[in-house]
């Protein structure tokens, strides 16, 4: 049993503690942030820089991200993305009431796409018509389809969201938060099919008999060269805006074996000398991560740091530990390594017999007064177990339990009823046995 605990132990300190993994301290650039709401972290939620992270905010075209995943987790229950689904006049008059007939697409009412195509659409260029029209190619219906994004967004941990449409256009009911919009990024750009079509800046729908030849471009500045908000490690993922909330983008980048995910929402709606905000508020951001830190050892695997009192093993009475994994941390380049202090979470003492590998317990690093990062610290050697010391503790074990003290308290009161029984007996005894002589004289 004792071996098994270790197992599990060993294997949550390895999940928790990746061999690479990026400092949890929070720093602040030396810019001014212009959105309400950002979050800047790792996949695994390492967090460099956040403000206002659970804020409740409204996505706009962030909502597609959501709905890309609910297609492409049921597309083939409606035949894959071969299957056609045509644009529907009702899905028209309801975008061109709604966008003030600003439909930028090039979608007409009787064209039939296929599901790749509308995908391409919605994903690329935002089409809210290329999502509505999926949406009905999915569920049959835009609320049987909302549902499904809720459920997901439920499965996700994005517990802050709500969505009541699949296209973004602006609803107070519809919402989530950036904590919550970088959850379901980051599930989005697991899904091979998406992060392949997010990282396009254009696409070609070619003509068919429906329609005419149309040409979707993306509307990230970030990913298209020539934008003033171009940034070449970037590879998505979508941006959105609306009068009534702002600007928005979620987007990803990759740089030097380093990647992001980066949520900003709520930055001006006004262009700001030309500028998009959102657009230039994320830039900023990843050059400030991508210059200004850098990836440094902390603690290297087998190092041997420590030592913990040892029982039950002959003429041995420490047992000396090691670190588990390696830890690499994104650091500002100035940090000095040695400023780093550690902090060991380990038993008072600890019984042979010991595997060597065995989790102990772990070392937490600390900057600036933060926990940066755990690693395990495992046994650094094999000890065998003293039968004789063993069972020694066995019965000094035993004879604290309380049964043993049960027994034993009970052994001595019939003693020592037996005892008193004995002398009332003899007592008795010699008073009658002097009463009887008496009577015969």
């Amino acid at each position: 049993m004792k071996k098994i605990l270790s197992f599990i132990l060993a294997a949550v300190m390895a999940f928790s503690c990746c061999i690479t993994a990026f400092a949890a301290t929070k720093y602040q650039p030396s810019f001014e942030v212009d959105c309400e709401s950002v979050y800047l972290a790792d996949e695994n939620g390492n967090v460099l820089f956040e403000q206002n992270p659970n804020q409740r905010m409204y996505p706009a075209e962030l909502t597609q991200i959501m709905t890309a995943i609910v297609v492409i987790e049921n597309i083939e229950a409606v035949g894959g993305w071969t299957a056609e689904a045509a644009y529907e006049m009702s899905t028209q008059n309801f975008l061109y009431e709604n966008r003030h007939g600003i439909v930028s697409t090039g979608m007409l009412a009787g064209n039939v796409f296929t599901a790749d195509e509308l995908f391409h659409s919605m994903v690329i260029a935002s089409g809210y018509d290329a999502a509505m029209t999926l949406a009905k190619l999915i569920a049959g219906s835009q609320d049987a389809f909302v549902e499904l994004m809720n459920q997901k967004a439920m499965e996700l941990g994005a517990r802050e969201t709500n969505f009541t449409n699949c296209h973004g256009l602006h609803d107070t009911a519809n919402y989530t938060t950036a904590y919550d919009m970088y959850l379901i990024s980051r599930y989005a750009m697991s899904l091979d099919k998406f992060k392949e079509t997010v990282a396009k800046t254009a696409y070609t729908c070619e003509a068919t008999d429906t329609h005419k030849k149309l040409v979707w471009n993306t509307d990230n500045g970030l990913l298209a060269s020539g934008n003033v908000h171009y940034y070449s490690p970037v590879t998505g993922i979508k941006s959105g805006y609306s009068a009534e909330i702002g600007r928005n983008v979620a987007s990803y980048a990759e740089y030097e074996g380093f990647s992001y995910y980066q949520i900003n929402m709520g930055a001006p709606f006004e262009l700001d000398e030309g500028y998009n905000l959102a657009l230039k508020n994320a830039k900023d951001l990843y050059v400030w991560a991508f210059t200004e830190f850098e990836v440094k050892t902390i603690v290297e695997a087998g190092s041997q740091l420590c030592e913990v009192p040892l029982e039950l093993a002959w003429q041995k009475d420490y047992l000396k530990l090691m670190v588990g994994d390696t830890y690499r941390a994104l650091l500002p380049i100035d940090v000095d390594i040695a400023s780093i202090t550690y902090d060991y979470d380990v038993p008072e003492s600890v019984e042979a017999p010991i595997e060597k590998g065995e989790a102990i317990g772990k070392l937490n690093l600390i900057h600036s007064g933060e926990v940066i990062g755990s690693v395990p610290l495992v046994s650094a050697e094999d000890v065998e177990q003293s039968e004789l010391l063993s069972g020694l503790k066995n019965f000094s074990d035993m004879t604290r339990s309380f049964w043993f003290k049960f027994i034993v308290i009970t052994f001595f009161i019939l003693v020592a009823l037996y005892i008193a029984l004995m002398i009332i007996r003899n007592y008795n005894h010699r008073k009658y046995g002097n009463f009887k002589r008496k009577k015969r004289l």
